[in-house]
C-alpha cells in the first residue's frame, strides 16, 4: 500500500504529464516520501541508505529531547525516588512514543513508565508510590506524583483545578489499597473512591469513572476478563495508573504489562535495589538515552560520513601478544564505543521484537525500530563475502557486520541476503515450497524438524495439538554466533547471527517469520515426552533422516544428499543429532577421512546410538532410554542407597565450523570435521558436557577428566568389532621413569612436584585416573576398570542433594563414605582428599599408597577416613602399556588388563 504522501506526489506528477510538461518537469520524489514508503511498505529498493540513516538519526534526536510530559512532571526540579527492593522494574517492549520511561534509576532501570494506548493515557509503576508516602517515604516524589494525576486524568497541558474538581476514582483490584485510598483522600477531598473488586461486576464498577487505579490483586482466572475491561476503557477514553505491589508477578500483572506493552523482570528490583537520583530531569533524559540511543546514533553517524577507521594492529592473540592478524580486538580504539555498543543495542531491540512477536511493519508505530531493521536490510544486499578487517574497507566490513546484528524475522518481507558465504547458496528457485506437519515427543533441549526455512520466504507455523504442558519455542538453525569468526584473517566468510531468537509458538497458535538466510528449522522445548504437533507451511525439506521415520526414507535420504538442492543435512536418533552441511553429511555415512565407512544413513544413526550416546553417558552414570545398565555400576548405588539420575537431554553436533579451536564443546558442540560415531574429537567433545572439575587433583588442567569417554568407547568398538580405534598416545613410559626417579630422593612427592606435575600436561595428569581404573579391574573389584568412573559420577550427583542442611548430610554422609566428617570439614576439603577418599570407596580399594607413590598431597583427615574403610591397599605397582594400548589389545594386555611393574628404583620400563 502506498503512503498518503506517495499518493499525493503520484498524483502531481500526472497532473504536470496532463498539462504538456517534459519528462525534466516532473519534481524529484523527495527524500522523506522514499523514507515513507519504505516505512509503509518493509521495501528497502523504495529508499538509499543515506535516506534511512538521515531518517533514523532525526528520530534519535527526538528521543533525545525527551517526551514534553517529562518537563511539566520534573520542571527544573531534583527527582529522587527509592523503591524498596521488593519492588518491580518496567521493561518496555513497545513503541518509544507510545510508552517510555518516567521514572529511570541511576542503575540503569526503568522504576516507572508512561504513555499512549488507543484513545486515553497511561502510567506503570513497578511499586506502589502511595504506600511510601503514608510511610513518610520518598515524599520528595509526591509533587510529581501529583502532576502525573493531573496529566492521566486532564492531559496536556496540566490543569491544576482538576485537584479540586469532582472526579470518581476506581481502585481494580488494587495492592495497598488502604495506603492508596487514604493518600488520596487526604490530597482529594472531593474526587470519590470506589472499590472494584468483585470480577462479576468489575466492568460496570470501572465504566464511567475519570481514573482506573489498577492493581495485581486478582485470581489468574480472572486476568483475561480483566484486561478485555481496561481495553474496553481505553478505547473510551479513561486513563489507567497501574501499581505493581513488590517483586514477583501473577498472571494478572502479566497480562496487564502486556496489554500496556513492557514487561516484568523475573527478581524485579530485588537484586539491584535501583533508585532515582537525579539533579533534574535533563540529567536523568541523557542517563537514560546515552547508554542505548547515544550509542546507536555514534555508530549511525560514522555509516551518514562513512569514515570508520580502525588501528587492528592492536588485536591480540590469547596470550596477549599483538598483530593485525589476530583476533581477539576487544583493545582496539574506538570498536566498542564508536560501533560494538550500538550494534549491539540494535540486536537487543530486534530479538525482543522477535520473541515478543511483533510485526512493526503491519503497525504505523514502532518508526526508529523500522528504520534500523530498514538499515540493515538496505546494508546487507551488498555484503560480499570473504572479507577481512585488514584488507577491506572498514566502513564496508562494519555495514556488512551491522546486518548481522539487525536480523529481525518477525515480518513477511525481508529480502534474501545475496551472497551469504560459506553457510549457504542464496538463489533456492529450484524448490517449489510444500507444508510439512510432524508429531513429536518432546526433548529437551531441542529436536530438529525436518522442515527448511527458505530465504527470503514467509514460512508459517501452527501448532495443532493442545498439551499447555510443553511450552515450544521455534528457532532457525543451530549454528553458534561464536562459530564465525568475524575477525580472524579472511575469516568473515558468512553472516554472524545465524540462529534466529526462539520464538514461542503456544497451542493452536499460527506464526509468520520470514528469513533473510533460511536454515533447518528446529524446536525447543522447556520439558520432556509431550506430544507435540506442529505444522510447517510455504518451506521446504532438505536431506533429513530420523529414527521415527519409515525405512523408506533410507533411499529418500540418499537421492537428497546427491542431487545437491541444499546445503544442509541433518541426522537424527533418540538420543543425539547431527546438523551438517553437506558434503560433511556424506563424508560421515561414506567414512571420508575416516578408518570406517557406515555405508548408509541408517547404519551411521545405529552406530550414534551405540556409540555415541550410550557409551559416553554409561560411562557418566547415568541411566535412561537406549543406555546399557551395568551390574557392577547400578549395583554400587543400590548397596549405598545412592540414585542413578536419569538423562532425558538431546545431545547435538553442528559439523561446520567450530566456535574454538578445531573443536568446541557445548550442546550443540561444534567442529570442522565430518561427524564420526567414535571419533576422538566427537566424543570428547561431549566429555567436556560430562566431566566434573571434582575429578581433577588441585591445580591440574580442565583436559584432565575429558577424555576418557572417548577411550572407554573406543575399547568398547575394539571389544565388540575387533576393529582398531584411534586412541590418543598417553606417556606410560615417561611417567613411569619419573616415578622410579622418585623412589631415591629425599623427598618423593616434593620431587614429583617439581619434575613431573608442575610442568605436565592433561596427558601425564590422567594417567593417574587411567592407572587407578587399571588396579580397580586387575584387583577384582570391578570386571571393567573404567566402571570406576561411572561410580565417581554417582557419588559426585549425591553430593547436591545435601544442600548445606547438616539433618541431610547425617543422613547421607556414609553414603558418599565420609561418614567422619561434619558438613562444614566436608565443604571445605581439597579435591586431593575428595578424590582419595572417594576412589577409595567406589572401589572398595585403599588408594593412600597409590596416591602418595604418585606424589600428591593429601590431609591426615582424609587417610584416617580411608584407614577406618578397612580395605585392601593398593600396590605400589605402575601398569605397562603401548602409548595407545589402553583402549586396545597390545603386546602387554587386553584393555585395562596389562602387565605390571613394581616402582622401586630399580627397575625399568621394557621399551
Amino acid at each position: 500500500m502506498r503512503s498518503i504522501t506517495s499518493i499525493g506526489l503520484l498524483l502531481a506528477s500526472l497532473f504536470v504529464i496532463g498539462c504538456g510538461g517534459g519528462s525534466g518537469d516532473i519534481p524529484p520524489k523527495d527524500q522523506g516520501s522514499a523514507v515513507n514508503d519504505a516505512l509503509s511498505s518493509g521495501r528497502v529498493d523504495l529508499v538509499t541508505d543515506q535516506e534511512l540513516l538521515a531518517a533514523a538519526r532525526t528520530e534519535l534526536a527526538t528521543l533525545k529531547t525527551g517526551e514534553s510530559l517529562l518537563g511539566m512532571l520534573y520542571k527544573n526540579d531534583a527527582i529522587s525516588y527509592t523503591p524498596s527492593h521488593n519492588s518491580q522494574l518496567i521493561n518496555i517492549t513497545g513503541d518509544v512514543h507510545k510508552i517510555y520511561p518516567i521514572l529511570y534509576g541511576t542503575d540503569n532501570h526503568v522504576l516507572a513508565a508512561a504513555g499512549n494506548k488507543s484513545n486515553s493515557r497511561f502510567a506503570a509503576f513497578g511499586s506502589v508510590p502511595m504506600e511510601y508516602f503514608q510511610d513518610s517515604k520518598n515524599l520528595d516524589y509526591e509533587t510529581h506524583m501529583k502532576r502525573l494525576l493531573l496529566w492521566l486524568i486532564g492531559g496536556e497541558p496540566l490543569n491544576s483545578a482538576i485537584s479540586t474538581q469532582k472526579k470518581s476514582i476506581a481502585l481494580s483490584f488494587a495492592n495497598y489499597i488502604t495506603d492508596t485510598k487514604d493518600w488520596l483522600t487526604s490530597n482529594y477531598p472531593d474526587w470519590t473512591i470506589k472499590e472494584c473488586d468483585d470480577i462479576s461486576s468489575h466492568a460496570e464498577c470501572i465504566g464511567g469513572v475519570d481514573l482506573v487505579i489498577q492493581g495485581s490483586n486478582a485470581s489468574d482466572a480472572d486476568a483475561s476478563t480483566i484486561k478485555s475491561n481496561i481495553q474496553s476503557l481505553l478505547d473510551k477514553g479513561t486513563p489507567i495508573l497501574y501499581l505493581h505491589p513488590d517483586w514477583g508477578s501473577n498472571k494478572t500483572a502479566k497480562t496487564i504489562a502486556s496489554l500496556f506493552e513492557f514487561s516484568l523482570p523475573y527478581g524485579g528490583d530485588w537484586w539491584s535495589s535501583d533508585e532515582a537520583k537525579w539533579t533534574d530531569i535533563t540529567a536523568m533524559q541523557l542517563a537514560q538515552f546515552n547508554p542505548k540511543y547515544g550509542a546507536i546514533d555514534t555508530m549511525l553517524a560514522h555509516f551518514q560520513v562513512e569514515d570508520y577507521n580502525f588501528d587492528w594492529s592492536k588485536c591480540k592473540d590469547s596470550k596477549g601478544k599483538l598483530g593485525a592478524s589476530y583476533d581477539d580486538c576487544s583493545d582496539v580504539v574506538g570498536l566498542n564505543s564508536e560501533f560494538q555498543l550500538g550494534a549491539d543495542k540494535v540486536q537487543s531491540i530486534m530479538n525482543e521484537l522477535d520473541t515478543t512477536k511483533k510485526d512493526i511493519f503491519a503497525t504505523d508505530d514502532y518508526k526508529l525500530q523500522k528504520l534500523l531493521a530498514l538499515i540493515g536490510d538496505k546494508f546487507r544486499q551488498s555484503v560480499v563475502y570473504p572479507m577481512d578487517k585488514v584488507t577491506t574497507d572498514d566502513t564496508i566490513f562494519m555495514r556488512s557486520y551491522y546486518s548481522d546484528h539487525a536480523i529481525y524475522n518477525y515480518r513477511t518481507i525481508n529480502p534474501t541476503q545475496p551472497d551469504m558465504g560459506n553457510f549457504s547458496r542464496s538463489d533456492f528457485s529450484h524448490i517449489a515450497p510444500t507444508t510439512r506437519t510432524i508429531s513429536i515427543l518432546s526433548k529437551k533441549p531441542f529436536r530438529s524438524t525436518g522442515a527448511y526455512a527458505l530465504p527470503g520466504k514467509t514460512l508459517k507455523i501452527t501448532r495443532l495439538d493442545n498439551n499447555n504442558s510443553a511450552k515450544v519455542k521455534v528457532f532457525i538453525n543451530s549454528l553458534r554466533s561464536g562459530a564465525t569468526h568475524q575477525y580472524q584473517h579472511d575469516g568473515y566468510k558468512r553472516p554472524k547471527y545465524l540462529q534466529s531468537p526462539h520464538i514461542e509458538i503456544k497451542v493452536g497458535e499460527s506464526i509468520e517469520l520470514t528469513s533473510p538466510y533460511g536454515g533447518p528449522i528446529e524446536l525447543s522445548f522447556d520439558t520432556n515426552d509431550v506430544s507435540v504437533q506442529v505444522k510447517f507451511e510455504n518451506i521446504g525439506e532438505h536431506p533429513y533422516w530420523a529414527f521415527w521415520e519409515s525405512s523408506t526414507h533410507n533411499s529418500s535420504f540418499a537421492a537428497k544428499l546427491d542431487v545437491n538442492e541444499y546445503d544442509w543435512a541433518e541426522l537424527v536418533t533418540s538420543g543425539f543429532e547431527v546438523h551438517s552441511k553437506l558434503q560433511k553429511m556424506k563424508d560421515s555415512i561414506d567414512g571420508t577421512g575416516s578408518l570406517w565407512s557406515w555405508d548408509t544413513a541408517e547404519k551411521l544413526a545405529a552406530a550414534t546410538v551405540k556409540y555415541t550416546s550410550n557409551y559416553p553417558l554409561v560411562l557418566a552414570g547415568f541411566k535412561g532410554d537406549g543406555i546399557d545398565v551395568v551390574p557392577e555400576i547400578h549395583d554400587f548405588a543400590t548397596t549405598n542407597n545412592l540414585t542413578i539420575e536419569t538423562i532425558a537431554q538431546v545431545k547435538h553436533m553442528n559439523a561446520d565450523q567450530a566456535t574454538c579451536g578445531y573443536g568446541c564443546s557445548g550442546n550443540p558442540y561444534d567442529a570442522y570435521w565430518a561427524f564420526e560415531p567414535i571419533g576422538h574429537g566427537d566424543i570428547h567433545e561431549i566429555g567436556h558436557g560430562l566431566e566434573e572439575s571434582r575429578f581433577r587433583f588441585e591445580g591440574w588442567n580442565y583436559h584432565a577428566s575429558t577424555n576418557p569417554y572417548s577411550y572407554y568407547t573406543k575399547s568398547k568398538y575394539n571389544e565388540i568389532t575387533g576393529g582398531e580405534p584411534d586412541c590418543q598416545n598417553l606417556p606410560f613410559k615417561e611417567v613411569f621413569e619419573k616415578l622410579q626417579a622418585s623412589v631415591n630422593e629425599a623427598n618423593a612427592t616434593a620431587y614429583l612436584k617439581t619434575n613431573l606435575w608442575d610442568d605436565s600436561s592433561w596427558s601425564q595428569q590422567v594417567m593417574v585416573t587411567l592407572q587407578a581404573m587399571m588396579h580397580t579391574q586387575k584387583m577384582g573389584k570391578l570386571d571393567n576398570g573404567w566402571h570406576l568412573l561411572a561410580r565417581m559420577h554417582i557419588l559426585e550427583r549425591e553430593i547436591d542433594k545435601v544442600d548445606d542442611n547438616e539433618t541431610i548430610w547425617e543422613a547421607h554422609r556414609a553414603n558418599l563414605g565420609f561418614d567422619s566428617y561434619t558438613l562444614d570439614e566436608f565443604n571445605n576439603m581439597r579435591k586431593n582428599d575428595w578424590l582419595l577418599v572417594s576412589f577409595s570407596f567406589a572401589a572398595g580399594l585403599d588408594f593412600r599408597d597409590y596416591i602418595t607413590m604418585m606424589g600428591i598431597e593429601y590431609s591426615q583427615k582424609a587417610s584416617d577416613q580411608v584407614d577406618s574403610f578397612g580395605y585392601t591397599m593398593v600396590p605400589k605397582k605402575y601398569f605397562v602399556s603401548t602409548p595407545n594400548g589402553y583402549c586396545k589389545t597390545d603386546d602387554y594386555g587386553t584393555y585395562l588388563d596389562k602387565s605390571m611393574l613394581k616402582v622401586d628404583g630399580n627397575t625399568t620400563y621394557p621399551y
